[in-house]
């Protein structure tokens, strides 16, 4: 575990946004996010009641990236590039 830095609850936001963009089911944002299924389930609905994604379809649910959302995004990344300068 040496070397690996844990993510904050923004980066892990940032992460599950970009891993839904224009759609995405839970199991693709599981795996591209890195994430466990229970994990995932309390983030997605955190994302939802803060209307950064919504649902797209349903059974299975599939969800979109909302123009808050891409917000939240685009200001991580200006962070993160601040950041590293």
């Amino acid at each position: 575990m040496s070397g690996m830095k844990r993510r904050g609850l923004i980066d892990i936001y940032a992460d599950i946004l970009n891993a839904i963009d224009d759609g995405a089911c839970r199991t693709r944002i599981v795996y591209k996010a890195n994430l466990n299924f229970s994990r995932c389930k309390q983030y997605i609905r955190d994302l939802a009641k803060g209307g950064l994604i919504k649902v797209q379809t349903n059974s299975p649910s599939t969800w979109a990236v909302t123009d808050r959302g891409y917000e939240l995004l685009k200001k991580h990344r200006e962070l993160k590039g601040f950041l590293s300068r």
